[in-house]
């Protein structure tokens, strides 16, 4: 095998390694906030202050869902029954389905 051959080995395994090593970062180094959703929840992101999720239902189906805020959750972002849940500083959940124009 020639050096030059051995040398694009090398370099494409060492491509692949990087490219699995960034899909194993934990999400909370992605800019996610933690919370328990993440259990529970696929498809998330984060859109200015809008968490948007796709939640498992107690059923088993799945909800698309959003959180507004979410940088004023105090303690546990949860899953509600396909719902994202938290409680905000300075008062109540606040839930919001994608979709709906509440609050």
């Amino acid at each position: 095998m020639t050096t030059a051959k051995l040398a694009g080995k090398c370099g494409i395994i060492a491509g692949s390694v990087m490219m699995l090593s960034l899909a194993a970062v934990p999400a909370s180094a992605q800019g996610l906030p933690n919370g328990s959703y993440m259990q529970t929840c696929r498809n998330v992101a984060v859109h200015g202050d809008r968490l948007l999720a796709d939640c498992r239902r107690t059923d088993g189906s799945w909800a698309r869902t959003a959180l507004q805020k979410v940088d004023r959750c105090a303690g546990d972002i949860g899953n509600m029954n396909g719902q994202l849940a938290c409680n905000h500083t300075g008062g109540s959940n606040r839930i919001l389905r994608e979709g709906d124009n509440r609050g």
